[in-house]
């Protein structure tokens, strides 16, 4: 835990030894290796040096599995901003979520399993995700976060400190199955980035993946046919030219990259059109950030634990902070939010 204090705080071992009275860095690799019991001393100048309550030092971390965790971009993240993320998103936050969820009661997921290698394709696994949430045939997809938390699953915008990460998807130690989005993209590209982590939590996570597989790209596929169903948007993927882009993103609820790529998947055009089109992107400024408007609603479940744990158990900011093993701010910056989202769970 000292680890990924310091990890979370974006220190080396090297840093952190300069701002402690005893310990040097050799003493403190050896301390996070397990060779070096700290003194009481020691830990109390350590969480003051990194700015935790010597509380979260005690806590046990989250012990699923490497396999249990998927996410996008990590070959384009530094070492650094690597393990930064992984200290927040897989320990902090996850244990914490599993700290505030203890005395709410949340609606099992039921672990659904789409084996690829036992002859389901990425299409039939959207197809059969269509119908567990109840979607109407071949019509566009709306308020899909609230859909995926009726599941179960916990999905959290998370603040990234960078713009190469885009979601990722892992389990807490009491099996709540938890969906990561950066909070900073576009609405149409967390709305893209939710089904892709949804489609790596059905398919990927419970099943055998092979080396030689790419499920990143089989994550994109099912995504792409979740929301736009081939037999649906064959025709109107046609001919596809850069000025019916916007009246598709605004009908589909998707990126116009995405929906240039499902023209090409589909053989709807070629590829000259499908470079003409990224390129046409490109020169209009629109290949990070779009123009054209996607609604997307916000997670509800963590922000309806908390108002339960305030309202119904007398929690204040300071307890709740205390129960995640967290300062106020830290707590704060990973777990309030100005959202008034609401659904239906109850104090056990």
């Amino acid at each position: 835990m000292i680890e990924v204090a310091r990890n979370s705080r974006g220190l080396s071992q090297k840093e952190l030894a300069s701002l402690l009275p005893k310990l040097n860095q050799p003493n403190i690799s050896k301390v996070e290796r397990g060779e070096l019991t700290p003194v009481q001393d020691d830990i109390a100048n350590i969480a003051k040096a990194l700015d935790y309550p010597e509380n979260f030092f005690c806590g046990e971390e989250t012990k699923m599995p490497v396999s249990y965790i998927y996410y996008r971009k990590r070959a384009t993240l530094s070492k650094k901003l690597h393990d930064q993320l992984l200290a927040e998103t897989h320990q902090i936050i996850l244990r914490g979520i599993d700290a505030l969820m203890e005395k709410i009661e949340l609606k099992e997921y039921p672990r659904y399993a789409f084996n690829i290698t036992d002859g389901w394709t990425p299409k039939a696994i959207a197809t059969r995700l269509r119908e567990i949430l109840h979607l109407p045939p071949g019509r566009p997809v709306k308020d899909i976060i609230r859909l995926i938390e009726e599941l179960g699953v916990i999905v959290f915008f998370y603040d990234s400190k960078t713009d190469k990460f885009d979601g990722l998807t892992a389990y807490t130690n009491n099996g709540i199955p938890v969906i990561f989005v950066n909070k900073n993209m576009p609405p149409d590209r967390i709305k893209l980035t939710v089904v892709h982590e949804l489609i790596h939590l059905v398919t990927h996570i419970p099943c055998d993946v092979e080396p030689w597989r790419d499920y990143e790209s089989e994550a994109f596929e099912g995504a792409a046919e979740f929301f736009m169903p081939a037999h649906e948007c064959y025709k109107e993927l046609q001919n596809l030219t850069y000025n019916k882009l916007s009246a598709l993103k605004s009908y589909w609820g998707i990126a116009k990259s995405a929906i240039i790529r499902r023209a090409k998947e589909l053989g709807c055009i070629t590829k000259e059109t499908y470079t003409y089109l990224n390129i046409e992107l490109g020169r209009k400024g629109e290949r990070k950030t779009e123009t054209g408007y996607v609604e997307i609603d916000k997670p509800q479940i963590i922000n309806t634990a908390i108002d339960l744990l305030k309202n119904q158990l007398g929690y204040t900011v300071d307890k709740l902070a205390e129960t995640v093993c967290l300062s106020v701010a830290d707590y704060n910056r990973f777990f309030e939010s100005n959202s008034n989202n609401q659904v239906k769970l109850r104090v056990l």
